[in-house]
Order: structure tokens, then C-alpha cells, then sequence
């Protein structure tokens, strides 16, 4: 685990934590300890001091004002940003103080090249990169410089990481070839977009992957981010599962787009397995509170996310409605109050122990003597529930048990006196 920390001002403790803790949550670990950039300055500068006393890097003393100038000089000119500087060939360039720039070949026919384990061959023209930085002092390395001498340090075989990279690779590839290292492969991935095919940002919504935690389980999420650029075998994949299938020649190279609505469904896949005691536990709604397994999925057949399950609270608390509710489309509240009051003589006559069918055949029958089943269901719903919208009330009302559902029934006749 390498923390990337040279950018003091973009690196924090908060980001450093909310990476760890959002790999920890999804169960990605890493061997040995976290390696921070940040405290291997002493490393950088003894490379650096090894590589101006031989002559492959050297300061450059051009101004800030100087670099700007020819910045916008080229662009007004519409020509690769570079910077060719004369001090790499002066005593100057072997004086202390200003940026530390490699010295690059500037042979027209030099190229720069490597096989990408995803994208093939790819070359750079070493005259279109120029003398670039690597650091800003001896003290202060650049990331491009850094990541080399930790990679070799670390004796990382392959580097995988997104296509935005692709332009930093033949400089580090110059700088191992500068150190005498042997270069490792490189594997540059899809980027992920946002629903404008852009690359995904904040303006999206929420990008860190531990914002996701009271929605989605871990394993999901993983499936879907291990799934967006990679054809596998099948859409539910464990982690070991992909693991398993995963090849390099089987990621695609145009970019995915982050779609929530497919990761919202691959939660629910996920969410329809989970065993019910793992479920509680999670939601963790009144400590110590679950349904029967059978019940459990009258929830979790249903969720998407695991926020929604607070779409179920009626189950652990008194739902809280306008008696308005309580009234059938087709009806009045009054008719609707004195059908739900003959409901409650029907719950109250009827044996629990003939099961949910023999209920719904009673109050099916009670339908065809009202002429209306909404006007029987309906208000039955909204007194269990105090939504518009859940599971069958027959359903639920097994689940509360005869003593509650009575309890409820009675409490929503009662809202219109």
C-alpha cells in the first residue's frame, strides 16, 4: 500500500484515511505496512544527488515568468507544451538552486515505446516531451520521479492504472532507463463516465467509494466496478470469482459509464442472498431486532439500496400518517373507515392458524360483497403500514401477528371519530 503524498497541498490525513477505510470496507487488503511518499524525501534526494553528478539531470534557473512566456508562446503557436532548456549544456545547469529537469534526447528519430497490456504499442517522440521536471529542489520530488524509485524499491512487476496516465508514461520510462532499472509492464485502463460520457467527478455526486457504505454492500460494489470495463462469464461475480476470469485482453478500451441504476440492481441481487441474521445485523435498526427468514424477504426481495429498508419501518415502529390517507380513491373517508372497521371484525374472528390463503380468501369474499377490493385493501394497507405502497397487507399483518394488527386496525378506525 503506497500513499502518493508528494502534493502537500492536495494530500491530507482525512483523504489518506477515507482510502484506507473505504479498502478496508471493501475487504481489499494489501501485504505490509502503508508506504507514504512523504516521509521518503531522504531516498528522492540521495537518487537525485546520484543522478546530477551524472550529468543525466540538471537544474534549470529559467524564471517563473520565463516558463509562462514560452507556455503561451507555444500555444498561441499551437505546438506541444515543452521546455528545451540551454542550461543542461552550461555550468549553470550544474549549479545549485531552481527546477530539476532530466535531460531528454533531442534526436528527431528518438522515440519512446512499450507495450501496453491493454492497448498494444504505443510511442512517444522524445522531442515532443522536452526537458521535463522532476523536481521542484533536492527536498521537493515531482510524481513522475517518485513513483519510479518507489515502483523499482517496491519491485512492482506491473502497473495498472487509468488511460490518464498514459502521457506520464514514457517520461517515467526515460527516468528508469536514466536510473538503469528494468521497466516494468504497463497497463493503462478504461476511464470511468459519468451519464454525459465524461469523466466521472464530483458534479456526478459522490465519488469516494466510502459514501456508498449505507447503500450498497461491499460485494456489489466490487462486482460492479470489477464488471464495468471487463467482459466476464457472468453479471453476479464474487471477488474470487473474477479473480479467477480476469484478463487483461478481455478489458475493453473505450471508457464505462458509472451507471447507478445497474449498481442499484446488482445490490439487489446481492441483498435477495444475504443471510437474514447478516442482514440485521447490518441494518442494525433496534438493537437486537429481526424477522423470521421468511419474513425477512418480504424486505429484501424488494431493496435496491439498503437505505430503502427504512421504506419497511411499520415493521419496528407505529407508522405515522394523515388519517386522509386512509381513504379509498373511490370512496369517501367515512365509507372508507366503516369498511376498514368490519376488516377488523373479520381479523378478529378468524384463526391465525389457517394461514395467509384462508384470510385472503375471507376478505376476497367481503370484496364481492362490498363491490370494490380496493375498498377493502386499501385502507387495511394504509392502517398496517401508513404508506400508499408495501407488500401485500395479508402478508404483512402475519408478519405484526393477529394481537398488533388488530392493535393498528383499531387505532386507524378510531382516526375518524
Amino acid at each position: 500500500m503506497r500513499i502518493e503524498d508528494t502534493d502537500k497541498e492536495r494530500s491530507t490525513k482525512e483523504y489518506e484515511q477515507s482510502i484506507l477505510d473505504a479498502l478496508e470496507w471493501l475487504g481489499l487488503k494489501w501485504d505490509g505496512k502503508v508506504v507514504r511518499q512523504s516521509e521518503n524525501t531522504a531516498k528522492y534526494r540521495e537518487v537525485l544527488e546520484q543522478l546530477l553528478s551524472e550529468g543525466k539531470v540538471f537544474y534549470c534557473h529559467h524564471t517563473k515568468d520565463e516558463l509562462e512566456a514560452e507556455r503561451q508562446a507555444q500555444e498561441g503557436e499551437k505546438v506541444p507544451p515543452q521546455h528545451v532548456c540551454n542550461h543542461k549544456d552550461s555550468e549553470k545547469g550544474t549549479t545549485p538552486g531552481g527546477i530539476i529537469r532530466l535531460a531528454v534526447t533531442r534526436d528527431a528519430d528518438s522515440t519512446v515505446s512499450f507495450e501496453d497490456e491493454i492497448r498494444g504499442h504505443i510511442e512517444f517522440k522524445t522531442s515532443l516531451l522536452g526537458d521535463f521536471s522532476i523536481a521542484k529542489s533536492l527536498d521537493e520530488p515531482l510524481y513522475n520521479f517518485a513513483v519510479v524509485v518507489d515502483d523499482a524499491d517496491m519491485e512492482i512487476t506491473h502497473v495498472i492504472r487509468g488511460e490518464d496516465h498514459i502521457s506520464n508514461t514514457p517520461k517515467q520510462i526515460l527516468i528508469y532507463e536514466a536510473l538503469g532499472l528494468a521497466v516494468p509492464k504497463f497497463a493503462h485502463l478504461p476511464l470511468i463516465l459519468g451519464s454525459d460520457k465524461s469523466k466521472l467527478s464530483k458534479r456526478h455526486g459522490n465519488t469516494a467509494a466510502i459514501g456508498y457504505k449505507k447503500d450498497y454492500l461491499p460485494e456489489a460494489v466490487i462486482n460492479f466496478l470489477g464488471t464495468l470495463s471487463h467482459t466476464f462469464s457472468k453479471e453476479i461475480m464474487t471477488k474470487k470469482e473474477m479473480i479467477e476470469e480476469f484478463e487483461f485482453s478481455k478489458v475493453h478500451k473505450s471508457g464505462a459509464v458509472f451507471d447507478v441504476k445497474k449498481l442499484n440492481w446488482i445490490n439487489s441481487q446481492w441483498v435477495k442472498n444475504l443471510d437474514p441474521a447478516i442482514f440485521w445485523k447490518i441494518m442494525n435498526v433496534i438493537p437486537g431486532f429481526s424477522l423470521s427468514d421468511d419474513d425477512t424477504t418480504l424486505i429484501t426481495e424488494r431493496l435496491e439500496r439498503l437505505s430503502d429498508a427504512q421504506e419497511f419501518s411499520y415493521f419496528w415502529k407505529e407508522p405515522e400518517y394523515d388519517k386522509e390517507l386512509l381513504k379509498w380513491k373511490k370512496a369517501d373517508l367515512d365509507k372508507s373507515i366503516e369498511t376498514l372497521t368490519e376488516v377488523k371484525k373479520i381479523i378478529d374472528d378468524f384463526d391465525f392458524e389457517k394461514g395467509k390463503d384462508g384470510l385472503r380468501k375471507v376478505l376476497d369474499e367481503f370484496s364481492v360483497k362490498v363491490g370494490d377490493k380496493g375498498l377493502v385493501y386499501w385502507p387495511f394497507r394504509v392502517a398496517l403500514t401508513g404508506r400508499e405502497k408495501s407488500p401485500d397487507p395479508v402478508d404483512i399483518a402475519f408478519v405484526l401477528g393477529k394481537e398488533k394488527t388488530l392493535e393498528r386496525v383499531e387505532k386507524a378506525a378510531r382516526l375518524s371519530s
